[in-house]
């Protein structure tokens, strides 16, 4: 058990982080075929969210600026970076989606059951609390080896899109309304400060 004392004015500041609303956010979702789910990533401006992480039936795989190898065995992806977060899981032979990201950003056209979540719940003028938070990721990389080592997984093969020495963590937003977190946005990979 921990014997830090308790930030209150850290917590205050998450629940009343920084206002933002339609103007400064896009929320997308919708449904894709499994056999459009090439053409649907494609059509994203991939160059602003390189960072993608592909649930196999078989594995896990954190990439950069990467496509499912085949979406047979895609169980789950998310894409992610400064232009946004897209989220995908396998239900049947569709993918439900959703994305978190700057305000003007507009999924591909398509048969995607696309809907836009100010639009489509009443939800013109909901207004959400953004907090920045970082998480740091399992694992050190050590000097002159491509694999980071982690005693508490031994069997695990961690990989991650970086170069970086030493552990990195990942940079997310939260947006929540009445204390309640309901969309993270997943930003960048970066180096750890310890």
């Amino acid at each position: 058990m921990s014997k830090q004392a308790v930030n209150f004015q850290h917590l205050v500041d998450q629940v009343y982080g920084q206002e933002v609303d339609s103007k400064a956010l896009a929320i997308w979702g919708g449904t894709c075929p499994e056999s459009k789910l090439s053409a649907f990533i494609q059509g994203w401006d991939l160059s602003t969210m390189p960072y993608c992480i592909w649930e196999h039936a078989s594995e896990i795989v954190f990439q950069e600026g990467t496509l499912p190898a085949e979406a047979g065995l895609l169980e789950r992806g998310r894409l992610f970076g400064p232009g946004g977060d897209l989220s995908l899981r396998r239900d049947g032979d569709v993918f439900r989606w959703h994305f978190v990201g700057r305000a003007g950003a507009k999924p591909p056209a398509g048969p995607y059951g696309t809907q836009d979540f100010w639009q489509a719940t009443g939800n013109e003028d909901a207004r959400f609390h953004q907090a920045t938070e970082t998480a740091q990721l399992w694992g050190e990389r050590k000097e002159g080896f491509d694999l980071w080592f982690e005693d508490r997984v031994a069997g695990a093969r961690l990989q991650y899109p970086t170069t970086h020495t030493g552990r990195v963590q990942i940079r997310y937003a939260t947006f929540s309304r009445a204390g309640r977190v309901e969309f993270v946005w997943l930003r960048e990979l970066e180096v750890c400060d310890e």
